[in-house]
């Protein structure tokens, strides 16, 4: 089980399940998006009877698999927008009113958009203006890059709502090598300190942290921000935060890539 992201809901939904929902997905083929649901952003969650809310068959096409879901509230419509792959080399956008029903599958980004790259996928969407794009939300993605050194790297863009008129930078935002790696994935976006960060996890199984600049325009390396403790099974990925009563906590997946299972931490 990987990619997790969890949503509260209390306060945008009526009848909903618990007050938090909880999406993931297996790593394998065939895949597809999985909900689990809790009152407590800690758990224990119940899975959804009803899963994969959406697997492969697709509206318009079938795909080997789907996987690493991530589920943004999108206020000026009231809809849950949920990001997924399927390929790898294709990102899709579906739409919700509550959050376990999703429709109009739409690819927003592929390859072809990113300039010497084999891959795409893993996107993270987040509410962030950056100066002169005219945009209220960024994505964060993996993408595998011809170009070393390193293959995998975080790219990124930006769009004016969310659903769609997105557009791509051609470079990547963060490459390995700045960490003495080859291989990273998995971003998330943190603001803190009146500065904007990037979370991901790299080929070493540890999560790195990078500093890059409200506007996205720095890429400051500040080393490992949480490396797998005896629990995690040797590797620590694809970080999600939230909060709960004014605790913070870290979603994640920890083990191997093709064994993982999702954990939280508490901050102290």
């Amino acid at each position: 089980m990987i990619f997790p992201c969890v949503r509260g809901v209390y306060d945008k939904i009526s009848g909903a399940r618990g007050r938090y929902y909880l999406y993931y997905a297996p790593h394998d083929a065939p895949g597809g998006i999985c909900l689990a649901y809790a009152d407590r952003l800690e758990g224990p969650y119940t899975e959804h009877p009803g899963n994969p809310i959406i697997d492969r068959v697709l509206p318009t096409t079938t795909v080997s698999h789907v996987s690493s879901p991530h589920v943004v509230w999108n206020a000026p419509t009231k809809e849950f927008f949920l990001y997924f792959h399927g390929e790898n080399f294709t990102t899709r956008v579906a739409r919700s009113r509550d959050g376990i029903t999703f429709t109009n599958e739409t690819p927003i980004l592929s390859t072809r958009l990113v300039p010497n790259t084999t891959e795409t996928s893993y996107a993270r969407v987040f509410e962030h203006q950056v100066a002169g794009r005219n945009n209220r939300y960024v994505m964060l993605f993996m993408g595998a890059h011809t170009v070393g050194p390193g293959t995998r790297k975080i790219f990124w863009g930006w769009s004016p709502n969310g659903w769609d008129q997105w557009q791509f930078a051609p470079h990547p935002l963060i490459s390995p090598a700045g960490d003495g790696l080859t291989d990273i994935s998995g971003p998330h976006l943190l603001k803190r300190n009146n500065t904007t960060y990037v979370t991901y996890h790299g080929n070493d199984g540890r999560i790195r942290l990078t500093e890059v600049g409200n506007n996205f325009d720095r890429e400051v390396h500040l080393g490992v921000f949480h490396a797998p403790i005896a629990s995690d099974n040797g590797r620590v990925a694809s970080p999600a935060f939230g909060t709960d009563g004014g605790v913070s906590y870290m979603i994640y997946e920890a083990g191997p890539r093709l064994n993982a299972r999702i954990c939280i931490a508490r901050a102290s």
